[in-house]
Formats: structure tokens, C-alpha cells, sequence
């Protein structure tokens, strides 16, 4: 008898056990068909994503193709025109019109900044004197950055291993550094390349990047030379490069009435330019940043797009990236005020 209850006892432990494990299967699948669901509309809400930033792409580019101005005295691009003007959000519905996410965007001028790789003509393979002049009043605007590093950028462009000047550096020394690295020999990619370039004795990078803090804002990193356009440059760029306030506030003054519409006019606007500053300056832009993000159910894209605008007015995306972008804080109407 006491056999037979055993028995029963172990068979009954045997079927919880069996019915435990069957739970736990099911369970364990259940769990999984809901991570494989969830994980199969986040990647279709992210595809439709990037449909709809590559439609945001088309969109800048038709805007800014039709709002190049052409007029008697030149091509001009201002903070007035359609492109720069804050775009309110676009909503996404579904199929029963109902809001399930969101298109935000903006455009900005990317030649409203002092462009880096001015410093160095690589169709002459040597420096440009008139550009690392401009820089170096910018290096010592923002937080006395020693006059040197002008050099140091340049040596990290140029193709060759020469130093420019003694304190500068190429290869050899960023190959001595605790994750050696090799000089770029060529055009800066992004401003955030500036933290790989030697920087007097600074070798940690949070302690380039504090040491930069007040530059970085200044500058962008374009493919070919750029002029800075006064009509959308802030006025810490224009004070950065060496303008006096009865020069700057000659540009506000015009640019916050009418655009300055050609660099005859700005120079006969503004009086005793340098010959650096009269090359530098200008009136028309060729590159802007298309940034924002777009949201789409519980998926989150960002957008980071330069777009180039010929002189024709056809315009082409160089350069895509899906992270957000850390643009100046300065607002519009701190740019022009």
C-alpha cells in the first residue's frame, strides 16, 4: 500500500512537474512572439523613418533650388528667404487619420561659419597666409587658443610629412600618443576632427574639447573654399574674424532690413575692410544642413544631411548621417541682432 501511494506521489509529481515545464515553454514563447512583434514594427516604423527623411531631404532641396536669387548685382542668400524660415512640424497619420508621429526639421547655412579647411589650397598644395591670418584673430577671440594651431591644422591636411612650423606636428607625433593614430593628410571631415589635432600640451581629448569649447561654434568643415556670408553669419563669427562694432553694426542694420546683395555693396557698406577680410566675406551660400528628426511610433530618427547648391541652383546631398546634431545655441534672432 505504501508502495502504491509513492508511486501515485511520484506520478503526480512527475505531471505538476510536466505541466510546470509546459508553462514555462509556452510562457518562454509567448514572451518571444511578443519581443519578435514589437522588434518587426519597430524595424518597419524605422524604415518608413527613412522614407520620410529622404523625403524631408527632397523637400529642402526643392526649396532651396527655388529660392536661389539672382539680380543685377549678384546671387545673394539672407535669413529671409523661404529656406530659413522655421518649418513647422509635419504630422504623420495612419490610415484612419489619426496622429502617430512627426516630421521636424530645419535648414541652416553652413558658410555662415569660418570654414577650417580654407586654411590650406590643395590645388596649390600650400597654405593659405590670408585664411590662417583670419584664424589666428579667431584663436585668439576664442579663449586665446595659441597662434600655432593654425599651423598644426594645416600640417594635419597637407599630404605631406613636413612640419610647417616647429611647434606643429604630423604623424610621427600622433603615432607617440596612447592610442596612436596617424595625421589625416587631408580635408577635415567635421569640426569634431579639431580634438585629434595636437593642441600645445593638451593630449586628453576632454581637455582639447574644453580647450575648444569657444570655437567650435565658429567654425564648420566644407569640401571646398568657402566665403563667410555676412547676411547669415552670427555676430560672434563676424566679431571672431576681426569686424569692429561700428562694422558689425553697419551689416545688422542692412542685412535686418534688406538683404546685402552683393560684395560691391557690402564693401561699400562697410568701410577700411582688411584685404583678408574683403576675400573671406561674401554674400551667397553653396552649402546648408538639413537636421531634425523624425518620429514615427515608439522609433526615433534623427537627421543630419549638407546639401550643395550649384550655381545653377541644382542641389545634392554629400553627406548623410542619422545623429543628432549639436548646432550653436545661438537662435535666428540672436544671429542678426
Amino acid at each position: 500500500m505504501k508502495s502504491q501511494r509513492r508511486q501515485q506521489g511520484v506520478a503526480m509529481l512527475t505531471a505538476l512537474l510536466i505541466v510546470a515545464l509546459a508553462v514555462i515553454v509556452v510562457t518562454s514563447i509567448f514572451v518571444q512572439q511578443r519581443y519578435s512583434i514589437r522588434l518587426s514594427n519597430n524595424l518597419q516604423d524605422l524604415e518608413q523613418a527613412y522614407q520620410y527623411a529622404y523625403a524631408a531631404e527632397k523637400m529642402a532641396g526643392a526649396w532651396l533650388a527655388e529660392d536661389i536669387k539672382k539680380t543685377q548685382d549678384g546671387t545673394y542668400d539672407s535669413l529671409q528667404d523661404n529656406w530659413a524660415a522655421k518649418i513647422p512640424p509635419f504630422e504623420i497619420d495612419d490610415d484612419n487619420g489619426q496622429a502617430i508621429g512627426d516630421v521636424q526639421v530645419k535648414i541652416d547655412d553652413l558658410q555662415a561659419y569660418f570654414n577650417v579647411n580654407n586654411l590650406y589650397d590643395v590645388k596649390a598644395k600650400k597654405p593659405r597666409a590670408s585664411m590662417i591670418k583670419i584664424f589666428q584673430q579667431m584663436l585668439q577671440t576664442a579663449d586665446a587658443l595659441p597662434l600655432g594651431f593654425a599651423n598644426t591644422i594645416v600640417d594635419w591636411i597637407d599630404p605631406n610629412d613636413e612640419l610647417v612650423d616647429s611647434g606643429s606636428a604630423e604623424s610621427d607625433y600622433y603615432l607617440m600618443q596612447d592610442k596612436p593614430y596617424r595625421a589625416s593628410n587631408a580635408l577635415l571631415l567635421d569640426p569634431s576632427e579639431l580634438a585629434l589635432i595636437k593642441l600645445d600640451s593638451l593630449n586628453e581629448q576632454d581637455s582639447k574639447q574644453q580647450a575648444l569649447a569657444e570655437l567650435m561654434p565658429l567654425v564648420t568643415a566644407l569640401p571646398t573654399p568657402t566665403a563667410i556670408n555676412v547676411n547669415t553669419a552670427p555676430a560672434k563669427v563676424l566679431t571672431a574674424i576681426g569686424l569692429s562694432d561700428q562694422q558689425l553694426q553697419a551689416i545688422v542694420q542692412e542685412r535686418n532690413t534688406t538683404a546685402i546683395k552683393s560684395t560691391a555693396a557690402l564693401q561699400k557698406l562697410v568701410q577700411n575692410l582688411s584685404k583678408e577680410q574683403k576675400v573671406l566675406l561674401g554674400v551667397s551660400s553653396n552649402y546648408f544642413r538639413l537636421s531634425g528628426q523624425v518620429r514615427l511610433g515608439k522609433s526615433r530618427l534623427f537627421l543630419n544631411s549638407v546639401l550643395f547648391r550649384s550655381a545653377e541652383g541644382k542641389v545634392h546631398v554629400i553627406m548623410r548621417q542619422f545623429n543628432r546634431v549639436n548646432l550653436p545655441s545661438e537662435t535666428d534672432s540672436e544671429a542678426i541682432s
